[in-house]
């Protein structure tokens, strides 16, 4: 059993050095404790006149007056000092807490549970606590500004304490859009400010968090320039100051500020060119078995991949763990309006009989596709356990360009992988050996079986509002080109692909991630893909003015829109090319080759 003081030590905020102890618990903070932290009794000659925070226990048997103990403690903290309060639980005890403390000007922040037995540390969900444990509530002046806070260790370069207080602040203080943009601007100057400081050093894990923040910053501050131009420095040091070129000069366009002409003038003008690695051919001889392990929810990438396994292999050859309803025509609803249901016969499969399957060799290869840990933990070490030498490949179907593999690795226990698959892999960026792009591709029982390809006219754009530039740039957009603009209308799959089939072009901005589900349904309706151009290595792409029109600008999707609906013969002919060249090279069923094709060279290469 951990010792109360240890599993303390884990909780105090990286800003708080010196603690007052309103009522010290004997025994508690003995000399020699080895905290970073100093703790002082209230009369302590050596005391400093004022704390970062103030530690006590509440007795929940004598709480006569505690209100008016604290008070004056409350005094002694600093403009941002933090109360830590540990409360044995008792029913009630948690309300009755609150309530002292709102009576001394005090406002719960947050808390945790420590389990007596083990010393795990569990943050609480909410104000409504149970079970036996220490709990320990952290309570500040309801005039506390976290973003503030941190802004003061910004000023004085210590971006590291900065971080810990944003990534700290709890979501039920984000209390609206202005606050949440805020909160996610500043982050993202921290990143931003650290990736700097690193010398480029830890580039993907800043990369991930920061494109997070940026998405989050740019929905609900949409014409705030700080935030673009911190994204672009990000780009600048990942070495594709392209990207950080692009995007200035969309915001210029639509921002004109001085700083913002000023910063874009720096930027150089070549854009690199990078090549794509030859994708092998597909050996349809080459019998596989496959067993597909996949995160539990719906999942248009993984799920339109499982799709195009089965009809390239057959249904026999591709076991899926665990089973999914969506792929199985049930609970459609799951799937959100994305078009990936399907409606595969076979029922689930017990995990026993798949470790069995696993222990005697019965597949050639495993597909591991749970990206964000969502597979309960016994389900995962059985799988790992009884793989033997199966070789494992992990998918990657997440919006993050960064690299996952290592953290997916540490996380699940996974000690070889043969072989990692991403959807976001960022052309000019190194990732580890035996990496290949696997992007979005597009259901065959979703492509209408005849196109019409008369009476189409008009651009057309839906989607969310959120991630990446897209509200600013749709809000420029719309006053420019005649957009039939759908945000968030709720319309049946069946209507959806009837309406794209009515217009002439449709816009694909990118979201959370560059590889939207826009840029493949949209040729695979026949309307023509005005794309913003997309920085990740993508197999046999769409050529610019042959399949699909590409912009790198809000300027450039202006000038490119206008001429194309002047020119509607000419936008037809491309917009016939590119569903011929989704045809052939981005459903699912040639995703899943190109995919297999991969394994299968890596197969020959372990066997060899």
């Amino acid at each position: 059993m951990r010792s109360l003081r240890e599993c303390l030590d884990r909780l105090w905020p990286s800003h708080v050095h010196s603690v007052l102890e309103g009522n010290p618990i004997a025994g508690a903070f003995p000399a020699g404790y080895s905290s970073a932290v100093t703790f002082y009794a209230p009369a302590s000659p050596e005391a400093p006149s004022r704390f970062d925070a103030l530690y006590l226990e509440s007795q929940t048997e004598d709480r006569t007056g505690l209100a008016e103990r604290l008070r004056p403690l409350r005094l002694k903290l600093n403009r941002e000092g933090t109360v830590f309060c540990l409360d044995p639980y008792v029913d009630g005890a948690f309300d009755e807490t609150l309530e002292t403390f709102s009576e001394a000007g005090l406002g719960f922040y947050e808390g945790w549970h420590i389990d007596r037995a083990t010393g795990t540390v569990q943050p609480l969900e909410g104000a409504s606590v149970s079970g036996d444990g220490w709990y320990i509530y952290r309570f500040q002046r309801f005039t506390y500004d976290p973003v503030r806070h941190a802004c003061q260790y910004l000023e004085q370069q210590d971006v590291n304490t900065a971080l810990d207080i944003l990534y700290g602040v709890p979501g039920r203080w984000l209390t609206n859009d202005a606050v949440r943009g805020l909160h996610a601007r500043e982050t993202l100057v921290a990143l931003m400010l650290q990736n700097r400081a690193s010398g480029g050093a830890q580039v993907f894990a800043h990369l991930n968090a920061a494109r997070h923040q940026y998405n989050r910053a740019c929905t609900w501050l949409p014409t705030d320039p700080t935030v673009y131009r911190c994204m672009a420095a990000l780009w600048e040091n990942l070495g594709r100051p392209d990207l950080s070129r692009r995007l200035l000069e969309t915001v210029a366009t639509i921002l004109p500020t001085p700083a913002m002409q000023e910063a874009l003038a720096t930027q150089p003008e070549q854009t690199p060119v990078f090549e794509v690695p030859a994708t092998p051919d597909f050996q349809s001889d080459w019998p596989l078995r496959i067993l597909f392990v996949s995160h539990p929810e719906s999942d248009f990438g993984t799920d339109v991949l499982h799709d195009g396994f089965r009809r390239v292999l057959g249904a026999d050859q591709v076991i899926e763990y665990p089973w999914k309803p969506v792929l199985h025509g049930q609970d459609e609803a799951a799937a959100t309006g994305y078009p990936c249901t399907f409606n595969w016969p076979e029922g689930p499969v017990d995990l026993k009989e798949v470790v069995a399957q696993l222990a005697a060799g019965a597949f050639d290869a495993i597909i591991y596709s749970d990206t964000l840990g969502s597979l309960p933990h016994g389900v995962v070490e059985a799988i790992r356990n009884a793989a033997g030498a199966t070789p494992l490949f992990v998918v990657d179907m997440w919006d993050e360009c960064g690299d996952m593999l290592d953290l997916i690795q540490q996380r699940d226990g996974l000690k070889t992988v043969a072989g990692y698959f991403k959807r976001e892999m960022l052309q000019g960026v190194a990732y580890p050996e035996h990496t290949w792009p696997l992007l979005f591709s597009f259901p065959e029982n979703r492509i209408p079986p005849q196109l019409s390809w008369e009476d189409r006219a008009g651009i057309f754009w839906t989607g969310k509002l959120m991630g990446g530039a897209r509200r600013l740039q749709m809000s420029w957009l719309e006053k420019m080109l005649p957009i039939q603009a759908a945000y968030g209308t709720p319309l049946s799959p069946a209507e959806y692909a009837e309406k794209l089939q009515a217009y002439l072009m449709g816009i694909s901005l990118a979201g959370n991630g560059f590889d939207t589900v826009r840029y493949w349904e949209l040729p695979a309706h026949g309307t023509l893909l005005l794309s913003e151009g997309i920085p990740l290595a993508i197999p046999f792409d769409y050529e610019d003015g042959k399949h699909a029109v590409f912009f790198d600008t809000v300027q450039e999707a202006y000038e490119k829109g206008s001429y194309y609906l002047a020119h509607p013969d000419e936008a037809l002919e491309i917009a016939q090319a590119g569903h011929a060249h989704l045809l052939a090279h981005h459903t699912g069923s040639a995703r899943a080759r190109q995919c297999l094709a991969r394994i299968q060279q890596r197969l020959a290469m372990l066997r060899g």
